[in-house]
């Protein structure tokens, strides 16, 4: 755990730093990084260095826009919406 001294207090207490934010939209973004053979680290929902890095080696293999950001576009090549909403089992 990462401790800090935040600058809204007197510099005496310490400042629990919060855990990253985990996110289904970039955990998907990773599991199809890791599909098409790159690599973002751990398929853990966290935007971390290695996962900007695999998508910013994507976009620029697809001839996208390298933002190294998970943007519309990259969003919709990646198919990441149909990964995440699609059904869990047909009937």
């Amino acid at each position: 755990m990462k401790i800090n001294v935040c600058s809204e207090n007197d510099g005496t207490r310490p400042v629990r730093r919060a855990a990253p934010t985990r996110q289904p939209l970039v955990r998907e973004a990773q599991r199809a990084l890791r599909d098409l053979g790159y690599d973002p680290g751990p398929i853990d929902g966290v935007f971390g260095p290695r996962t900007r890095t695999a998508l910013a080696k994507y976009q620029t293999s697809e001839r996208l826009p390298v933002t190294s950001d998970l943007d519309a576009l990259t969003l919709e090549r990646l198919d990441v919406y149909r990964r995440l909403f699609r059904p869990t089992h047909q009937r």
